[in-house]
């Protein structure tokens, strides 16, 4: 079977230069779980779209587009064949494309390739590149190439789920505090209202009841002074007679 061309692999590879540049910052023992959260949402958008509208990627495509292992761990990196293309039986090999190379992989002890699976018995720091697959039928016809997994040996960024949960009830609180302050304010400004308007009918039913006494004490004064003529003519009037 004749292996990808020199220019496909190249390619494939002058895509993952920017990626283990990535890769080594994610990796390294300086990284922090902040930065890796940062930096793997466009790890996998630009991973997604590094596939092009050819038909050896149409017919030959791995799925799983970003594997994280750490040292030690067992690694099985899969390729398919898009029904409609495959005709006869295929021959798979398996390509591995880093920073300043491309090798292609044979079978040995520490990588075992069953067909259209590879696998990885035991990863290290230099396993860490894209992974290509290969098909062929075995007679004729160019090879398909796959789009590539890459494969990442170090820590998965980890978001501790206890620092999650102490945000969350800081936010519940933080909004709790603010609801209690805010009815408190409101509440006593309806309460301060309230008093005010009650001193003010207050002080309007006093001003009502002065005025009506102060009415009621005129009202009996010109009374009294009018008895009082009415008293006087009739004594005059008696001393007269």
């Amino acid at each position: 079977m004749a292996p990808p061309t020199e220019i496909e692999l190249s390619r494939r590879g002058n895509i993952t230069i920017a990626y283990t540049e990535i890769i080594r910052s994610l990796t390294s023992c300086q990284a922090t779980d902040m930065k890796r959260m940062l930096w793997l949402p466009f790890l996998l958008m630009d991973l997604a779209g590094t596939g092009h509208a050819q038909k050896s990627e149409i017919c030959l495509f791995q799925q799983q587009k970003l594997m994280w292992k750490n040292i030690g761990e067992k690694a099985v990196l899969n390729c398919s064949i898009n029904s409609r293309c495959s005709a006869g039986d295929l021959e798979f090999e398996w390509f591995v494309v880093k920073k300043d190379s491309h090798t292609r992989l044979m079978q040995t002890p520490g990588y075992n390739i069953d067909k259209n699976l590879l696998h990885i018995k035991s990863v290290n720091g230099n396993d860490t590149g894209l992974y290509l697959c290969a098909a062929k039928e075995a007679k004729c016809c160019q090879p398909f190439v796959g789009n590539g997994t890459l494969l990442v040996v170090g820590g998965r960024p980890k978001v501790m789920l206890w620092r999650i949960l102490v945000w969350v009830l800081f936010t519940l609180l933080a909004i709790y505090s603010l609801a209690l302050v805010t009815l408190i304010i409101v509440r006593k400004n309806s309460l301060r209202k309230k008093t005010q308007f009650r001193d003010v009918l207050q002080e309007l039913h006093s001003r009502s009841m002065v005025s009506k006494r102060k009415q009621s004490t005129r009202g009996n004064g010109s009374q009294v002074g009018v008895v009082s003529g009415n008293g006087n003519i009739s004594t005059d009037d008696i001393y007269q007679n």
